[in-house]
């Protein structure tokens, strides 16, 4: 006998059917149920998927290096104090003598308190060998570069020295007494120079340019070895330095002229920016200042060099060195050359070039740059250089880069050929 379908049990099965297709649309629809509990540590998802959580939790920044932290101090603070020197036979100074007219012995304390200078110049039959205005430095200098360096592709460069006088005094050569000029203007009539000056206050720390051994340390007005400092009783105090290198073979001094103490003995080594000295106004002057010297080949007047090729420039600044010429192409002598910021046409800087005056004193050009004037400290930039030959106006531009030397010859146009006149004309 053949039963008949259960009705019943086909009806439950489509409200089955019915009720899972329900339930897989809910479960996409997104709906969190109310009864479902959120637990606080699962990461929910966010809409930026680079947001600061996702990159903390991958990881990011695991690798970095972490913040320093500082122990905050407990004690109280204690002056550092430095330990007495060994050396028993350095004796101090006695600033009774610092006038001038006694050998000053090397100094191993504290730093002494001088007396006034005595005011007036010395008296002699010795022609002036520098002159100098004082005046006191109104702020601090830029920081120099430090040596040795030397930048110039080709190797010309030699700043082998670092400045004498530190930079929060004045050590910037005087810019109208420039190296081998008697003064700029047609008013000035001084001795060609053989050095640069720095003019700063009696007492003002002098330091090496670099390391070597002291040759000479003495009053140059006190005779000594049969007489003053090489005939000269215009440098005052001198300190002449030897040092352990040279150029070409050639040796090197350097030299510390108008010192109002000299703090090392002749035979002692020092380390270049070493305290030598102290400035003074010893000497033919008309202030205190230092006066700086190159020597090479010799250590004598005629065997001096521009010391603006020798010593470090400021950072960020370059030197122009040049030569101006005739249309003979002979050096011209004692001309006014003006340095102009191409940028603005404002006056950066002026200059002089050199005075021979065939005496076997002369200054002397550098080996490398044969130049005839130079003009040191410039700012990195473009510059035009300006002189006046035979009355004719001639100028060039020159790109100064730091702590390179730029080369600049100035020479006038040459005239024009007049040309025969053509036949019949």
């Amino acid at each position: 006998m053949r039963r008949q379908p259960n009705s019943l049990s086909a009806l439950f099965l489509m409200v089955v059917a019915l009720g899972g297709f329900g339930f897989l649309l809910w479960s996409n629809a997104g709906i969190t149920s109310p009864l479902e509990p959120i637990v606080p540590t699962e990461f929910i998802p966010t809409d930026d998927p680079n947001s600061w959580e996702n990159l903390l939790r991958q990881g990011f920044g695991d690798n970095s290096t972490p913040l320093p932290t500082i122990e905050i101090p407990t004690e109280q603070f204690i002056a550092p104090t430095l330990a007495l020197s060994g050396d028993t036979n350095i004796i101090p100074i006695n600033p009774a003598s610092v006038n001038g007219l006694a050998t000053a012995t090397p100094f191993g304390g504290a730093t002494p308190t001088l007396p006034p200078p005595t005011p007036g110049l010395v008296l002699t039959q010795l022609p002036v060998t520098e002159q100098a205005v004082t005046r006191s430095p109104s702020e601090w200098r830029p920081p120099p570069l430090i040596p040795p360096i030397s930048r110039d592709p080709m190797g010309r460069d030699h700043y082998w020295f670092q400045r004498p006088v530190d930079s929060n005094a004045n050590n910037e050569g005087l810019f109208y007494y420039p190296y081998g000029s008697n003064g700029i203007g047609d008013e000035n009539s001084w001795r060609v120079h053989t050095g640069i000056d720095m003019p700063n206050p009696v007492g003002e720390t002098v330091r090496a340019g670099a390391s070597g051994e002291v040759i000479w340390a003495a009053d140059g007005l006190r005779v000594e070895e049969g007489g003053p400092f090489q005939n000269s009783a215009s440098y005052g105090n001198v300190i002449v330095i030897q040092h352990d290198f040279g150029f070409r073979g050639l040796p090197i001094w350097t030299l510390y002229a108008h010192l109002s103490a000299a703090l090392v003995r002749r035979g002692q080594y020092v380390n270049a920016g070493e305290v030598i000295g102290l400035v003074g106004a010893t000497g033919r002057v008309s202030g205190p200042h230092v006066h700086f010297e190159i020597r090479m080949g010799e250590n004598h007047l005629r065997a001096t060099y521009n010391p603006m090729l020798w010593m470090v420039p400021y950072v960020g600044t370059g030197v122009i060195a040049g030569r101006v010429v005739d249309l003979r192409g002979d050096m011209v002598q004692d001309v006014t050359v003006t340095v102009n910021r191409w940028a603005t046409g404002l006056v950066q800087d002026t200059s002089s070039t050199y005075i021979f005056e065939n005496n076997g004193l002369d200054v002397n050009t550098d080996p490398n740059w044969d130049e005839n004037f130079v003009v040191g400290d410039l700012p990195v930039g473009r510059y035009e250089v300006v002189v006046t030959i035979d009355g004719e106006r001639v100028s060039k531009l020159v790109d100064v880069l730091e702590g390179t030397t730029s080369f600049v010859e100035l020479t006038p146009r040459q005239p024009e050929t007049p040309q025969p006149e053509a036949e019949g004309s």
